[in-house]
């Protein structure tokens, strides 16, 4: 039987995780039916991170790459014989031409695919703002979005183009393949863009997603900003102290602040209409499989045209998340009297009367 590998190698924060974890849900079942999700060696349940470090030599807190790790899983992809192989790690769209190489020929004689998922930029500037700083970033969501547009050289604008290029992306992994086994997946603006999303990976890798269940995915969830910038605030303070895996813990505590979600400005609209039509011109022009429609790639109006409220948090919001978030440190979790606008209207009240001159009011 003639033997595929499908490498799902990004964009970041396009359902990775959330299609990672649902092919790690339904392992067994897809090696009754020829397609292989394989374990790490070190026993990883959802991915292969100690192999992807590995042969990309990376190393970050908590995670030291595993030396050998990326040839003892081509070792278990080239002994697989009964049909398709899936691998699957966003950080694999960072390769270099290199790492490509050398990934792309550790396979023996397999078929290799590359699948790679992206979003319009209205909805993943903000989430990958959002990101930045649940890992210590400090750039208010204005300055991360111009600087990214902007592709100026700051760490945070050349990590983002590193993986979310398409053009760049899919010119690298797609350098020693035809273009038919380069698979691009627009992820589209729709309630059920997770189930499209499933059925659109399913199908390229050709599997059967019918008796696969799988529910919404948990990782695609934008914050308000004021939520955002509380996290942002506290990098702010703690500096190079602060621990990335604490920080992230409290994330579940601001999920329920009140507020305007991030969105682009109209003043960078154009920008983003730029860099979106690129993307599309590049996938068009080089002929890749597209699982959908590229239209989707391009951003709505209504997402380019974020007034000061979704740029700035307004002051009593990050107050109510702050307190929020204070409330569920100590301990004392609210559970009654009104919901989140219930909690910021008393956060409000008591700081009035802690203001000057509210003492004869008491």
């Amino acid at each position: 039987m003639r033997r595929s590998v499908y490498l799902h190698v990004g964009a970041p924060l396009t359902g990775t995780a959330y299609l990672r974890e649902s092919l790690a849900r339904h392992r067994r079942r897809l090696a009754r039916a020829g397609v292989l999700f394989p374990t790490s060696h070190l026993g990883h349940a959802g991915g292969h991170l100690d192999a992807v470090l590995d042969v990309l030599a990376l190393a970050s807190p908590g995670n030291t790459p595993a030396t050998g790790a990326w040839d003892r899983l081509a070792e278990t992809v080239r002994d697989w014989r009964r049909g398709t192989v899936v691998l699957s790690h966003e950080l694999l769209a960072d390769a270099t031409l290199p790492q490509v190489e050398r990934v792309l020929g550790s396979f023996g004689d397999a078929e290799v695919h590359v699948v790679y998922a992206a979003r319009d930029l209205g909805r993943q500037l903000p989430l990958a703002w959002q990101e930045w700083v649940r890992n210590g970033g400090t750039a208010p969501f204005a300055t991360y979005a111009a600087r990214v547009l902007a592709r100026d050289s700051h760490r945070m604008a050349r990590v983002f183009w590193s993986s979310h290029d398409v053009g760049d992306v899919l010119e690298r992994w797609g350098a020693y393949l035809a273009p038919e086994q380069v698979h691009v997946i627009p992820v589209p603006d729709t309630p059920d863009q997770d189930a499209v999303l499933w059925h659109r990976f399913t199908r390229t890798v050709g599997i059967d997603p019918r008796n696969l269940a799988v529910g919404p995915d948990p990782h695609r969830r934008l914050d308000p900003i004021a939520a955002t910038e509380v996290l942002r605030l506290l990098n702010l303070a703690t500096g190079e102290s602060a621990d990335p895996e604490r920080l992230r813990a409290l994330v579940d505590d601001l999920a329920g602040a009140g507020g305007a979600l991030p969105r682009l400005p109209a003043t960078l609209a154009e920008p983003a209409r730029a860099e979106a039509a690129a993307a599309v011109e590049a996938v068009r022009s080089r002929g890749y499989d597209v699982v959908g429609d590229l239209a989707d790639l391009l951003p709505d109006d209504d997402l380019l045209s974020g007034g000061e409220r979704e740029l700035s948090p307004a002051t009593e919001d990050v107050l109510a998340a702050q307190t929020r978030l204070l409330a569920a440190v100590a301990g004392l979790r609210r559970t009654e009297n009104g919901g989140p606008a219930g909690f910021r209207r008393r956060a409000l009240r008591e700081l009035s009367r802690r203001r000057p001159g509210a003492a004869g009011r008491r």
